[in-house]
């Protein structure tokens, strides 16, 4: 699926409406340039997983993490932002294995950086910037 954001709340509005159809177990890999609305359509997730507190960028601490609940069921909402990863070793101090689990939605941007390390099950959301305003961003997987 291929959609067309005009605005950075357009990009929030879409992962709110992503949020919407998840269960619990998802990993969902981000992909896409230096400003290109990555962490802004992470916060609309947030907003539409029912998460309240402030979703900011994980850049220096590389993951966030955030409880929730669906159905009444405790969840744990995970960010990471690998941009600053440098290594396997630091992708490794994660402990990504431990973190992709059914009670779990893990979103990772810079995705790329551990391809090999991503699970088959997964949605893939690559984020092009068309202008400074619109965004082409397609959404795959399950």
């Amino acid at each position: 699926m291929q959609i067309k954001s005009k605005s950075p709340k357009e990009t929030q509005k879409l992962g709110q409406e992503l949020a919407k159809k998840l269960i619990g177990g998802e990993v969902i890999a981000l992909f896409g340039d230096l400003g290109s609305g990555k962490t802004i359509f992470v916060q609309g997730l947030a907003k539409g997983l029912g998460i309240k507190r402030k979703v900011t960028s994980p850049t220096f601490v590389f993951m966030r993490q955030y409880p929730f609940s669906i159905k009444k069921f405790p969840m744990t909402f995970y960010h990471l932002d690998l941009y600053r990863g440098q290594n396997d070793q630091d992708f490794e101090a994660l402990g990504l294995e431990e973190i992709f689990a059914p009670d779990t939605i893990v979103v990772l941007e810079w995705a790329e950086k551990i391809k090999k390390e991503l699970p088959k099950k997964r949605i893939e959301i690559k984020i092009e910037k068309v202008n400074d305003k619109t965004r082409r961003i397609s959404i795959a997987g399950n």
